[in-house]
């Protein structure tokens, strides 16, 4: 609880010591044997008045502060970005948040995740692929999309990447064409599947 609420407390262990004094005092001063003086207080009581209003300030200070955690994020490695950098990031949890407004739960909230841009000839590429379990094909619309695809999919296998990525695109991008021939040579080719999501 407050201050006030302590300050209350004092106030009434006040309050009972002037009404002690007042009472010896009356008891002095009148000669009646009918007039009884008040009980005393005495040093117990005042600690337990002082004690029942500090109470609840103290155990609140004493209370630690409960402060959430923060939620653990999910790791996603993109290949396929030209470089790597705070920009890419951006444009990945940008397309994440298109998915999430789409409906789909998968994307959740975009800073949740942990988004590394890696090179698909990087020479860690076998080692990350054992360690993450989330990878993406970043893949564009462009007229050249398809054979850049197919070139970074290609290092990725040569390369001990992994065998089965999430492909980030547009959510207008239609299944039928790009997307499609796309799947369908890296599982042919490669032995990699390539899961589409497009409507």
């Amino acid at each position: 609880m407050s201050g006030q609420d302590q300050a209350a407390g004092l106030r009434k262990w006040a309050d009972l010591q002037r009404q002690q004094r007042g009472a010896d005092e009356v008891g002095h001063n009148v000669e009646s044997d009918e007039t009884v003086p008040a009980a005393p207080v005495n040093e117990e009581e005042a600690a337990a008045y002082t004690q029942e209003a500090m109470a609840p300030t103290v155990a609140a200070a004493a209370e630690p502060a409960t402060v959430a955690p923060p939620r653990p994020k999910k790791t996603l490695v993109v290949v396929g970005l030209p470089h790597a950098g705070a920009a890419q990031v951006d444009k990945v949890r940008g397309r994440l948040g298109q998915w999430s407004a789409l409906g789909r739960q998968w994307a959740g909230d975009p800073q949740d995740w942990d988004v590394h841009i890696v090179m698909p000839d990087s020479a860690s590429l076998t080692d990350l692929a054992e360690r993450y379990s989330r990878w993406a094909l970043w893949i564009n619309s462009d007229a050249d999309a398809f054979a850049t695809m197919y070139r970074v999919l290609r290092q990725l296998r040569e390369h001990g990447g992994p065998r089965r990525l999430l492909a980030l695109h547009e959510p207008h991008l239609p299944r039928r064409g790009l997307l499609d021939n796309l799947g369908n040579a890296s599982a042919r080719y490669l032995d990699i599947e390539l899961l589409l999501l497009a409507r």
